[in-house]
Formats: C-alpha cells, structure tokens, sequence
C-alpha cells in the first residue's frame, strides 16, 4: 500500500506568492522606485515652473529622463508584488484590513502607470522644433481635470490611503516587526505628507523598510492565522 503525503489544508502561507517571488517583488520594486525618484533629485535640475522648461531639461539630459522614467515604470508590477505579499501577510491576522489597504494601493498602482506613461510621452516631445508651443500643448494637457481624475487623484489617494491602511494594520497586529511599519511611516509622512522635502530622499526609507520586510517574510514560516477583525 502506498504511502500519500499529508497535507494541512489550515495552514496558511505566509504571502499569495512564493516567498522568493514576494522577496523579488519587495526589493525590485523599491530598488527601481528609488532609483528614479533619487536619480531625477541627484541627475536632473530643480522642477522646472513650464512644460517648455520641462521639454528643455529632457532634451538638455540626453538618455537620464528616459532612463529614470522607465526604471520607475518597470518597478510598477513589482511594487504590485509587494503590496500583496504585505497585504496578505497582515490579511491573515486582520482580513477585512488587508482587503482594504491591497484595494487601495492596486488602485493608486494603476494612477501611478498612467502618469509613468504620461511622462514617457513627453520624451518625443522633447525632440520638437519649436519647444515654446509643444510644452504650452503639454500645459494644457497636465491642466486638464480629467487627466487628474483618471491618474493623478488615484495614485495620491489610493497609495496614500493604502499605505496607511497597511501600516496602521501592521502595527496593530504586529505581523511584522515594529521598526519595519514606523519606517514605512516616517516614508509616508515624508514623502507623501512634506512632498519628500529635505535634503534626502525619503525613498531610502522605503528601500530600507522594504528590505526589512523581505527578510522577515523569508524568516516567518507559514502558520495558521489569529484573525482579529
């Protein structure tokens, strides 16, 4: 008689992915998010006031914008990744939170695409004859309200509502270590509350707190939840 391996069909893993895909997802995604946002503070000038200036600087810049820009665009599904190896991982102990915070950060991912693809596109702009009418086209286009609702409103409220969410949910249930959720909340007020005012970039705090969080995940084995909500 043959012997069949028994599973435990109560016990939970500790993400919706594989730990090393949730580990990949983690620090990729923070890797190339930060790469761009500490590329264009390091690399480019200060924000220029006009889509003219803008188009110059691109154009002044050679191949670092377009650079910068795709690294960002290529983290997105990364930091998709890790938004629901954290969500899951605070779902199994709070539920109803975790659906809300992952809801709302894919939500935020999606606006955080459409203004990567926004800003690729001013690449070719770029390269027009006569830059004064091309960046008063894209100043009209970034003043249009529709714009805005599709793209730049989901990104600030769902990833700023999200990330709170998540961290609040984290810190009460504790699913990761203490240092790990106040760090992504020194980020979320940095970043998101200051505009990442200052002289560093609050993306190293992210790096940092996703790197924390991927070695917990690795260290945490798969158990069966303690739900509290």
């Amino acid at each position: 008689m043959s012997t069949l391996p028994v599973h435990d069909e109560h016990t939970a893993r500790t993400v919706p992915v594989s730990q090393r895909l949730a580990v990949v997802g983690l620090l990729v995604g923070a890797l190339l998010n930060g790469a761009e946002s500490i590329g264009m503070r390091l690399l480019l000038p200060g924000k220029p006031a006009t889509g003219a200036e803008k188009l110059q600087v691109i154009a002044d810049t050679g191949v670092t914008y377009p650079v910068l820009v795709a690294l960002g665009t290529l983290a997105i599904p990364f930091m998709c990744i890790g938004f629901l190896a954290l969500a899951h991982l605070l779902g199994q102990r709070a539920p109803r939170t975790g659906r809300v915070a992952v809801t709302l950060l894919l939500i935020g991912m999606f606006g955080f695409f459409g203004m990567h693809v926004e800003s690729l596109i001013q690449v070719p702009l770029s390269q027009a004859a006569d830059l004064v009418q091309t960046g008063a086209l894209l100043d009209r286009v970034e003043a249009d309200p529709l714009l805005g609702l599709m793209f730049v409103a989901p990104f600030l409220l769902g990833t700023g509502l999200g990330l709170l969410v998540l961290i609040a949910g984290l810190l009460r249930t504790k699913a990761l270590p203490r240092w790990i959720s106040l760090t992504m909340l020194v980020f979320l007020v940095v970043d998101f509350g200051l505009r990442n005012a200052g002289p560093v970039d609050a993306h190293w705090l992210w790096i940092l707190a996703c790197i924390g969080a991927a070695r917990s995940i690795l260290l945490t084995p798969a158990r069966t939840p303690a739900v509290s909500d």
